[in-house]
């Protein structure tokens, strides 16, 4: 979730200052460690640099588009005072938004790469759009709130962004593989739903019990959902081992 009120008021310490430094390290670390994890999940055969580099630049600069689409929705999907009401400004004004160009930046150019050649490559990548997005973010609100705002954030709203963007590109993966476009439709929808729930509990629940709380979901979304889509896409995948031995085995018959 972008907060747009802050953004016209945000002020950056003096550039390398003993200030500014640490707060772009405890922005970035997160982001850092999550991507050295999605890359050891992907045992069978590392995703290409490449395709990471470019498709986290993508979700990096959606945050452009996002931050303006978000303003103009917010003309039409006002934030009110009732459940219903911020539950389906956080669907419809935020998450719809982000999540969609999450489905964006791994859709316009790894899908279509070579490169992408099973499931799990569309986990990492979609893992990567979501860290490129919650990068920019990230520092946005760490830069205007400071180092305990950036310990919250590492805990919860970083790793949400790249589970949400996991399970759009395992999707995407399987649309792909499956020949099955709806399979995208039915990732982004999850994502959506996530996101969206994530965002009304932000505001509906106290502080340290929303932390609390917001913690476990992602590691419910983490456990549940994103380690349950790598153990399928890691038995799907035509690199493990003994798939490649009897690949090379037909092709000498």
């Amino acid at each position: 979730m972008i907060d747009l009120q802050s953004l016209a008021s945000l002020q950056f310490p003096g550039f390398l200052s003993e200030s500014f430094l640490v707060l772009f390290v405890l922005a970035i670390a997160p982001v850092v460690f999550l991507l050295l994890l999605f890359t050891h999940l992907d045992r069978y055969k590392k995703e290409s640099k490449k395709l990471m580099t470019v498709t986290f630049l993508i979700g990096a600069l959606c945050i452009i588009p996002a931050i303006i689409i978000e303003l103009v929705l917010a003309n039409f999907i006002p934030l009110g005072p009732g459940l219903v009401s911020i539950f389906i400004y956080f669907i419809f004004g935020v998450a719809l938004v982000e999540e969609s160009l999450k489905f964006f930046a791994v859709r316009v150019y790894a899908y279509n790469s070579p490169l992408f050649d099973e499931p799990m490559d569309g986990i990492v990548l979609g893992a990567c759009a979501g860290l490129g997005f919650a990068t920019v973010e990230n520092l946005l609100y760490v830069f205007q709130y400071g180092a305990l705002d950036a310990v919250v954030r590492a805990l919860i709203s970083v790793p949400g962004h790249a589970f949400y963007g996991a399970i759009i590109g395992y999707y995407l993966g399987e649309a792909k593989f499956k020949k099955s476009p709806g399979l995208a439709a039915v990732g982004l929808s999850i994502a959506i739903f996530l996101h969206g729930l994530f965002d009304t509990l932000t505001v509906i629940l106290p502080t340290v019990i929303g932390i609390v709380i917001l913690f476990g979901l992602i590691l419910f979304v983490y456990y549940g959902i994103v380690r349950r889509e790598v153990r399928t896409a890691e038995a799907e995948s035509p690199h493990k081992p003994f798939v490649r031995f009897f690949a090379a085995a037909k092709k000498l018959l």
